[in-house]
C-alpha cells in the first residue's frame, strides 16, 4: 500500500466510517463491535474508488442485512445473543458474494476484494443474512469416531432385542417418521444367507415366531420376494450401514435455525391466540437454549406437528372451549422419551431426542387430548 492509498483509506476512515458505523448499530439496534483490515481493503491503484466501493461491497449489504433481521423483537434478541464482533477484510482474493460471509463462534467476518463486483449489493446482503441466520450443520454420522455408536446407544444385545429394535424402526417408519429402513444379512443354521427388510415379526402358536424379510426387485430380478424365516433358525445378523442405525432419511426433515423456530412457534401461538381469543404462550419450555442441530430438528419437527394438531383442536367447538379454559402456555422441549402433559395450565409436549421416539401427527393428537 504506497502513500496515495495510506491517505485515501485514512480519509475514509475519519470522514465516511464514523456515520457508517452509526448506521451498523441503528440497524442492529446493539453496539456492534467491528474489526476493520483497512491495510487489506487499501487495494493499490483503487484509492479514487475507494468512497464509491467500500460502502457497496461492506456496509451497505451489512447494514441491510442487519435491518432485515432485527425486524421483529425476535431478530433482535437472536441477533444481539448471537453477534459479537464483526470483522471486515480482504485476505482471500475473494469477488463472490456467495462466499463473501462466514459466521463462526459469534463472529461474522466479511472478506470480499473492495473493487470487484461492487454493484452485487442485494447479493452480498442475502449471503450475509444467510450466514447470521444459518442452522447449525447436523454431524456427519460416517464421519464419527465410533461407527457402532448409533446401533449400541439402542442398548441391543442379543439377536432377538436386535431384532426387535430393527422392527420398531420399520413401524416407526410406517407411522410416518421418514427413517432409513436397516437393511440385514442373516445367516441361518443351514448355511444359507439372506438379506433383506424386516417387515414384521410374525407369531404362530403351533409354529413359533418367524421374521417376515422384504427383498425389493433389484440386480436384475424382476419381483419384490417375502421370504418366511423361523426366528430359532437365525445364527447370525448383519447389519448393513451401520452408522445410520436409526437415521432418518437425509434432507426429509429440515434443521431450523433458533431464530427460525422461534419465528414458527411464534405464527402458531398467534394464530391459537386468535381462535381461541385468549392471551395463550406457545414457546420453547423454560431453560431450553436449543443449539444443537439434533435438537433444533427434533424440535422443529415437533413444532410442525403441534401447529398441525392445535390448528384442528381450535376448528373443534369443544377443543377451543377446553384450550380456552384449561390452557395458559403450551412449552415445547426435548428428553429421552416424548410425552405430553397438562399441569397448573401449562401444556407441555416434549419429543424424544432421537428420530424413532419422535410424535407422528396421530400419536400427538390422541396424547393432547387425553392430557386435556
Amino acid at each position: 500500500m504506497g502513500i496515495a492509498e495510506r491517505k485515501a483509506a485514512k480519509q475514509f476512515e475519519e470522514m465516511h466510517y464514523p456515520k457508517l458505523k452509526k448506521d451498523i448499530d441503528a440497524a442492529a439496534r446493539f453496539d456492534v463491535p467491528v474489526e476493520m483490515d483497512w491495510t487489506s481493503l487499501a487495494a493499490e491503484g483503487y484509492e479514487h474508488l475507494y468512497e464509491e466501493t467500500w460502502p457497496k461491497v461492506y456496509f451497505a449489504p451489512l447494514i441491510g442485512a442487519l435491518r432485515a433481521i432485527s425486524q421483529d423483537d425476535l431478530g433482535r434478541e437472536s441477533l444481539q445473543g448471537s453477534l459479537k464482533r464483526v470483522v471486515i477484510r480482504n485476505s482471500a482474493g475473494n469477488s463472490s458474494a456467495s462466499s463473501l460471509a462466514t459466521f463462526r463462534d459469534g463472529v461474522l467476518t466479511l472478506d470480499h476484494e473492495p473493487a470487484t463486483n461492487v454493484d452485487e449489493v442485494e447479493d452480498r446482503q442475502q449471503a450475509i443474512q444467510k450466514a447470521l441466520e444459518a442452522a447449525p450443520e447436523l454431524p456427519n454420522v460416517y464421519g464419527t469416531k465410533d461407527p457402532l455408536r448409533a446401533f449400541l446407544d439402542w442398548e441391543a444385545k442379543g439377536l432377538d432385542a436386535t431384532l426387535q429394535a430393527v422392527l420398531r424402526i420399520a413401524w416407526r417408519q410406517q407411522a410416518g417418521i421418514p427413517l432409513v429402513l436397516p437393511r440385514l444379512g442373516l445367516s441361518l443354521r443351514s448355511g444359507r444367507s439372506v438379506n433383506g427388510f424386516v417387515r414384521e415379526i410374525l407369531e404362530d402358536r403351533r409354529e413359533g415366531r418367524a421374521v417376515l424379510l422384504y427383498v425389493p426387485s433389484e440386480s436384475g430380478v424382476p419381483y419384490d420376494e417375502a421370504i418366511l424365516i423361523p426366528v430359532g433358525t437365525i445364527e447370525a445378523i448383519s447389519i448393513l450401514d451401520i452408522p445410520a442405525f436409526g437415521a432418518l432419511r437425509r434432507d426429509s426433515v429440515p434443521v431450523p435455525s433458533l431464530l427460525q423456530l422461534r419465528r414458527q412457534l411464534a405464527a402458531v401461538e398467534a394464530r391459537v391466540r386468535a381462535a381461541t381469543e385468549t392471551s395463550v404462550t406457545l414457546g420453547l419450555a423454560p431453560g431450553v437454549d436449543a443449539t444443537s442441530a439434533e435438537e433444533l430438528r427434533a424440535l422443529g419437527f415437533l413444532a410442525e406437528r403441534a401447529r398441525e394438531v392445535l390448528e384442528a383442536l381450535v376448528k373443534d367447538d369443544v377443543g377451543r372451549a377446553t384450550l380456552r379454559e384449561k390452557v395458559k402456555r403450551i412449552h415445547l422441549r426435548t428428553d429421552k422419551h416424548a410425552s405430553v402433559a397438562l399441569t397448573d395450565g401449562t401444556l407441555e409436549l416434549v419429543t424424544g431426542r432421537r428420530p424413532v421416539d419422535w410424535h407422528t401427527r396421530a400419536e400427538l393428537e390422541k396424547a393432547v387430548e387425553a392430557a386435556l
